[in-house]
Formats: structure tokens, C-alpha cells, sequence
């Protein structure tokens, strides 16, 4: 006689969550204005040792679409150019990703949320005519 093999099937299926979200409110920032220059400094931490030292300016210019990067501190230069080579982890309750290369002012703009490294980060963002 054979043996039955007892197969087990799991009827129970796990039901989506579906939460329902309020309307995003409409940021009148969400797009680059021509004309404006938005900037960021990154900086070392230092405290409460020393002051914390400026080591590098970073510009995204409203009108052309570029990012600039403008060092302070040259010794740190290299280390600068390779954290802001690429794509950016921003750290939050959703943890997100932002593409330098797809959306140049998001990333920039969640520049002073990122995750820069140890003992680096960055100031809020400014905003200033590009002819001041």
C-alpha cells in the first residue's frame, strides 16, 4: 500500500492594505525658477572640539540646469567630487533615492536631508538671483 504524502495548502491569502492618502498639497517650489541660483554649503562637523569648517559650495542654476560645485577647502576637494558624483540616499520615513542625473533639482534640493557620510552635512538651501 502507498503512503499518502500530506500536502498542505495555505487557503489563508494575506489581503493588500490599502490606505487611503490625503491630496498632496501643490509645492510652489517643485520646479527650478529661471533665474535663480539655489545653494547648499557642505560642511565638516567639528563641535564641539573645534568650529565646524565650510569645505565646499554647491549651486543649482535655475536658467541652464547645472550643478557647481565650488570648493573651499581643496584637501577635501576629491572627496567632495566622488559624494556628489552620483545618486543620493535620503533618509526619512520613506527611505528614498534621488537621481542626480534624472532630476538635477530634486537632488539638490534634498541635499540638506542626505546622508553624507561620517561627520558631513549640509546647509539648508538658498535662494538668490543669478545677476547678484
Amino acid at each position: 500500500m502507498a503512503d499518502k504524502v500530506k500536502t498542505t495548502k495555505n487557503t489563508a491569502k494575506k489581503k493588500a492594505k490599502i490606505t487611503k492618502s490625503k491630496p498632496e498639497e501643490i509645492d510652489v517650489f517643485s520646479a527650478p525658477v529661471t533665474g535663480l541660483i539655489y545653494e547648499t554649503t557642505i560642511i565638516l562637523r567639528n563641535e564641539p572640539t573645534a568650529k565646524d569648517q565650510e569645505l565646499a559650495k554647491l549651486s543649482f542654476h535655475g536658467s541652464t540646469g547645472e550643478i557647481s560645485l565650488y570648493p573651499i577647502e581643496p584637501r577635501y576637494e576629491a572627496r567632495i567630487e566622488n559624494l556628489i558624483e552620483g545618486d543620493m540616499l535620503v533618509e526619512g520615513p520613506p527611505i528614498v533615492l534621488v537621481s542626480k542625473a534624472e532630476t538635477p533639482f530634486d537632488w539638490i534640493k534634498s541635499f540638506p536631508k542626505a546622508t553624507l557620510g561620517p561627520k558631513l552635512y549640509a546647509s539648508e538651501l538658498i535662494t538668490y538671483y543669478e545677476n547678484q
